[in-house]
């Protein structure tokens, strides 16, 4: 029998604890509530670089105290003078006597330029606060939310061969192949992907019907602000071919599709506008007819573009403990 004192066994329950909390915050992904630790949010589009507290103090932080939560972003995509506005959220900020509004304008931001090398621009806000009123020896420990909305577009191109049926004949008796071109890619917070099989045949103009499919993915970490999650969208066909109805079809929304948008920012002013299932995808069939056929083999451009708000959260932690005789 292995006899365990008390000292020498609360010293080895201490240790396993530890070792088996920094197991699950390891394999968790997920951060203790520290000073100044906090996550980063955002995929391609507006990412938050930095959100944390400008302390230069020890934890915990004593009550009635000053501090700044200080926020970087920067555009990673390709979208060019992007407008970006943050909200400090999560926190009550009249128990915490924000100065100010809770809405920061983070100006336009360009895209990135990899001829030259450099990144993209980078809005910078800070909220000065002062730590809420708490009891001697009370301990609480927050969690402030920063916001970032920001107006965005997603422009795409899709590569299309138009072929006659006896092009294709000599094409296939020939050994040769149409193979089709990807949409050309778009860094953003919105993936679109537009499909039309590997090539058209056109044959007389009223039998040469074909279909654009298009999917719209959210793949940026956020989420698209507006009520049933509203995107513009605005296609652009060749000459020579004509949509069969409209493309895309309208969508009705009904009034108050951006009720409290957040100021310094605008919503999309063209296309039409359509809705992503629980803000996660959509996709949309346009029919085309061919008008002009060609004499044998052409390749034309489709293009789409999109405009939306999105948002991303950051958060980050801090302890504040109490000094005050109520």
């Amino acid at each position: 029998m292995i006899e365990m004192k008390g000292a020498s066994f609360g010293r080895n329950v201490k240790f396993f604890l530890l070792l088996l909390i920094g197991a699950v915050i390891a394999t968790s992904g997920c951060t203790a509530p520290t000073i100044g630790g906090g996550t980063t949010g955002g995929g391609p589009g507006i990412v938050v670089d930095i959100f944390q507290p400008t302390l230069g103090l020890t934890e915990p932080i004593e009550s009635n105290e000053p501090v700044t939560f200080h926020l970087e972003v920067v555009n990673k995509g390709d979208y060019n003078n992007a407008p970006a506005v943050a909200e400090l959220t999560g926190i009550d900020t009249n128990e915490w006597n924000l100065f100010g509004d809770v809405y920061r304008d983070l100006g336009t931001l360009l895209a990135p330029d990899p001829e030259s090398q450099t990144e993209g621009g980078r809005g910078i806000a800070d909220w000065d606060v002062i730590t809420p009123s708490l009891q001697r020896n009370q301990e609480m420990t927050y969690e402030p939310i920063a916001r970032v909305y920001y107006y965005y577009e997603t422009h795409v191109r899709k590569p299309v061969w138009f072929v006659t049926g006896e092009e294709l004949r000599r094409i296939v008796q020939t050994g040769g192949s149409l193979e089709s071109e990807p949409t050309t890619p778009w860094a953003g917070p919105l993936t679109v992907t537009i499909d039309t099989g590997r090539f058209v045949k056109a044959r007389e103009w009223r039998e040469s019907k074909f279909q654009l499919q298009i999917r719209i993915e959210n793949t940026g970490g956020g989420q698209i602000f507006g009520r049933d999650y509203p995107v513009a969208i605005e296609v652009k066909w060749p000459d020579g071919v004509v949509p069969i109805g409209d493309c895309p079809r309208q969508v009705q929304f009904g009034t108050g599709l951006y009720d409290k948008l957040p100021p310094f920012l605008s919503p999309p002013s063209f296309g039409r506008f359509v809705r992503l299932w629980n803000g996660r995808y959509t996709d949309i069939t346009c029919e085309f007819q061919v008008t002009q056929p060609p004499t044998n083999k052409v390749k034309k451009n489709f293009e789409v573009k999109l405009g939306y708000i999105y948002y991303v959260d950051a958060v980050t932690h801090i302890t504040v403990k109490g000094f005050e005789e109520f």
